[in-house]
């Protein structure tokens, strides 16, 4: 697990979003330890990103799954 759904604040996989190749990056509310995982996801302070070597394909399924996940969220919190 890289965090946990409820530590996420936004999930970005905009074109000039500093992320991994045909990956996202997330921000989390608070800072996370440092870790690498060659090609796959790295963290650093609240950004993780994710991709590389990762199918375009299945990182856009998960990012798109996680920005519902969120919205959904806080429309029930509002």
């Amino acid at each position: 697990m890289l965090v946990r759904m409820d530590q996420i604040a936004s999930v970005n996989r905009g074109v000039f979003a500093f992320k991994p190749s045909n990956g996202f990056v997330i921000i989390t509310h608070a800072p996370q330890p440092l870790h690498w995982n060659p090609g796959l996801w790295w963290r650093v302070g609240r950004r993780i990103g994710v991709g590389g070597v990762a199918p375009a394909v299945q990182a856009k399924y998960m990012a798109d799954v996680m920005q519902a996940v969120l919205s959904e969220g806080a429309d029930s919190q509002a």
